[in-house]
């Protein structure tokens, strides 16, 4: 039979078209070929059966009843083949390509490389496109459908659906090292109320997070400097310019030393996790984002 099977493979398309037409005139228009190539085409699937799949009826054709058994079977065939080519396609997809990314400076520092890095270890031909900036910015270039994904603070309006939250990062109280504040543990927002900040400009996460604290403390503190980075803003601290509520840093200390002091607030921490769009991602920016959801935690816990 496989002798048989191997022989009827190039002739499929013809023998459905035919099934399907009941007309040698119009399979060959359907299939392209010349009448006279069909008709040959159905001799050599007899022949290789050594049984007939037509019969003439009339001015057409029409299936045998070993032709209409035999049916069912080249169309599950074709079907098959389909859906593998399908996967394939996607395959191929998810092992070349280019995936842009959107994140929140502090995910560059550690977060996003060591999760790129483990999904290049199973997608070597996969690039990246990485855009940093702003929370703002993030998002919205992932609206307008410049990046494939975004790595942010996640907010309120961030649902299941469309988000996945990586880790919790608790913000403290950022002061320089000559403080008089420097040596506690803990202190309350509401004792740095007369103290001038520096802080993230407005569109940054961080100046949300800010904003909300300070407002639950009953506090509306003066504004020194704004700055765009966070490690700018520490350094600011450093020199004495203002305090500040950041996320806590394990660097080595710089020339411009600080000091990080808890806060007693619960709501003073931060939901860093990954956004993605409503719309359909493409193969290789749906594999990079369910490996982050499956082994995201994992892969930043090492």
């Amino acid at each position: 039979m496989r002798e048989e099977a191997e022989a009827l493979l190039p002739l499929i398309p013809t023998l459905l078209a035919v099934a399907e037409t009941e007309h040698i005139t119009e399979a060959a228009h359907v299939l392209g070929l010349p009448q006279p190539t069909v008709s040959r085409q159905l001799a050599r699937a007899s022949a290789a059966l050594g049984v007939a799949v037509v019969e003439r009826r009339g001015r057409g054709i029409a299936l045998t009843p070993a032709g209409r058994a035999l049916m069912p079977f080249l169309d599950r065939a074709v079907r098959e083949l389909e859906a593998g080519l399908d996967a394939m396609t996607e395959q191929d997809a998810r092992t070349r390509g280019r995936i842009s990314v959107s994140f929140q400076n502090t995910v560059g520092e550690g977060v996003l490389p060591l999760l790129i890095k483990r999904f290049l270890a199973d997608h070597p031909a996969v690039t990246f496109t990485l855009g940093q900036g702003a929370r703002a910015r993030c998002l919205d270039r992932l609206e307008d459908g410049s990046a494939d994904l975004a790595f942010v603070a996640l907010g309120t309006e961030h649902g299941t659906d469309t988000s996945f939250g990586l880790y919790d990062e608790r913000l403290v109280l950022v002061v320089p090292s000559d403080h008089r504040l420097a040596g506690r543990r803990s202190v309350d927002l509401v004792e740095t109320a007369d103290d001038p900040y520096v802080a993230m400009e407005h569109g940054y996460g961080m100046r949300s997070l800010c904003e909300t604290l300070w407002a639950a403390a009953g506090m509306a503190p003066t504004i020194a400097f704004e700055g765009q980075d966070i490690h700018t803003v520490r350094g600011l601290v450093g020199a004495g310019l203002g305090v500040s509520v950041l996320p806590r840093t394990t660097a080595p200390a710089g020339p411009l030393p600080t000091v990080d002091i808890a806060v007693n607030d619960p709501a003073a921490r931060r939901r860093i996790g990954v956004v993605w769009p409503a719309r359909t991602l493409p193969a290789q920016a749906l594999a990079f984002r369910d490996m982050v959801v499956r082994r995201g935690a994992a892969v930043l816990a090492r």
